[in-house]
């Protein structure tokens, strides 16, 4: 039987992808709620990367991520990340 091994996740992610997870799987096993969350940190790297780079918006952000603008900037300022591209 394999072994789900849970990485550390601040709360605020926990509690937008299983909000975004829940929205699609009533009930989803815990394997598919760490590669959930698993895949919304990978995604929001890169797209802080572009950000960062100019060449997307917060706002571009927050939509990919199917998050509010308030949400990215929280998420953003809980990680010590600028919110800002100047």
């Amino acid at each position: 039987m394999s072994k789900v091994v849970h990485y550390p996740t601040e709360p605020q992610i926990e509690d937008i992808s299983q909000r975004l997870l829940r929205e699609a799987v009533p009930n989803p096993s815990p394997v598919l709620e760490d590669l959930v969350r698993r895949g919304f940190e990978q995604k929001l790297a890169e797209l802080y990367e572009m950000f960062q780079q100019g060449e997307c918006s917060l706002g571009y952000l927050a939509e990919q991520l199917d998050i509010s603008s308030w949400e990215a900037v929280r998420l953003l300022e809980a990680r010590g990340l600028h919110t800002t591209n100047l």
